[in-house]
């Protein structure tokens, strides 16, 4: 379990900043797809809806790092790791899409190009593979960096968790509850001394002796 972030910062002020650019990013978003949703369609008020939700996600996890609340850090670690594997997914789809799309990408360019260009079909998809290369490098190092960011937020709640678990011990120690537990009276067998002596003295004298 990590104990910085980048090595430098504490867990709880890493997840401070993360919460708090969180929630500039997720509701300038929100804002900018619900104005295009207005001109462009649905799925612009849908990514505006989602941007919205993940932006109260970091208002919770907010809120949380700054009273110790570790149920409201909870809610912001788990959508962190929601956030992380949808991230994983769309760049495991663009990379794979990218380069299977390569020809009709660059014979829609080269359709639509200026006259006075000179692209042929072997340059664009020349151009176009390097430039999907670079693009999947980006996002699989975008994805570390995420990942390195979500075990920090991981972290700090299982950090402050503990913390909390042990500020509800009582002060003067540990509670010990007792439980009774019902006496068994024992049986035991009968001893020696039991038997009688007559017939104990008969048993043990050995058959010689009596003439």
């Amino acid at each position: 379990m990590l104990n910085k972030c980048c090595f430098c910062i504490g867990l709880r002020t890493a997840t401070f900043i993360l919460a708090a650019f969180g929630i500039l990013s997720y509701m300038t978003n929100a804002y900018r797809f619900s104005k295009m949703g207005e001109k462009f369609g649905m799925v612009y008020s849908v990514l505006s809806t989602y941007y919205i939700g993940a932006a109260i996600a970091c208002i919770a996890g907010l809120y949380g790092v700054i009273k110790n609340k570790v149920n409201y850090v909870r809610i912001y670690s788990i959508f962190y790791w929601w956030q992380l594997v949808l991230g994983f997914s769309v760049s495991i789809a663009f990379s794979i899409l990218a380069f299977y799309i390569d020809k009709d990408v660059c014979q829609g360019i080269i359709e639509n190009k200026p006259p006075d260009m000179e692209l042929d079909l072997e340059q664009c998809m020349d151009w176009y593979k390097k430039t999907a290369a670079a693009m999947v490098v980006f996002l699989g190092i975008t994805c570390l960096i995420d990942l390195h960011f979500c075990m920090a937020v991981w972290a700090y709640y299982q950090k402050l968790k503990v913390e909390k678990q042990y500020d509800n011990i009582p002060e003067n120690g540990y509670i010990v509850y007792y439980t009774p537990v019902p006496a068994y009276t024992v049986s035991l067998p009968p001893s020696y001394e039991s038997v009688p002596q007559d017939d104990f003295k008969k048993s043990h004298i050995p058959s010689d002796s009596k003439h």
